[in-house]
């Protein structure tokens, strides 16, 4: 029977793959998160854009228009903060992928080694029984001629 001799290797590189697949994901996850509140920044501003658009032609105290001018603003620069996050959490998941493509390198090298290995035991199996076939046959044949 074929017993791999680094399989305790293929156990820990197949431990560490999927370790870093999850973390992989998990920022994935966040990423995502990041987008959606910026999306939704984006939209807030626009909304209230429009609202200020609308109050145009109405009478309203100057202080109040500055104030949502002022808030516009802030949403504004909230959207630009939000992008160096989303920047920021790119550059993260991009080496999370990074490191999981070689994780996956270093678990499949492990597994070619192991399919060589077993391919070898195979052909040694079949070499072993072939020669304890022609020794049977050799005997066998040597009792017929006595």
């Amino acid at each position: 029977m074929f017993v791999f001799s680094l399989q305790s290797v293929l156990d820990y590189r197949n431990n560490i793959e999927e370790k870093i697949l999850g973390e992989f994901s998990e920022k994935k996850r966040e990423l995502e998160l990041e987008e959606l509140r910026l999306i939704n920044l984006i939209t807030e501003r626009a909304n209230l854009i429009d609202e200020l658009r609308k109050m145009q032609n109405k009478p309203l105290p100057v202080d109040d228009i500055a104030r949502y001018i002022s808030y516009v603003e802030q949403v504004r620069e909230n959207e630009e903060k939000q992008r160096i996050t989303i920047a920021h959490v790119s550059e993260q998941l991009e080496t999370k992928r990074n490191e999981l493509l070689e994780a996956v390198k270093k678990r499949k090298i492990m597994e070619k080694l192991k399919e060589r290995h077993a391919e070898e035991y195979v052909i040694a199996a079949r070499a072993f029984e072939q020669k304890n076939s022609d020794e049977m046959a050799v005997l066998k044949f040597g009792r017929r001629e006595k």
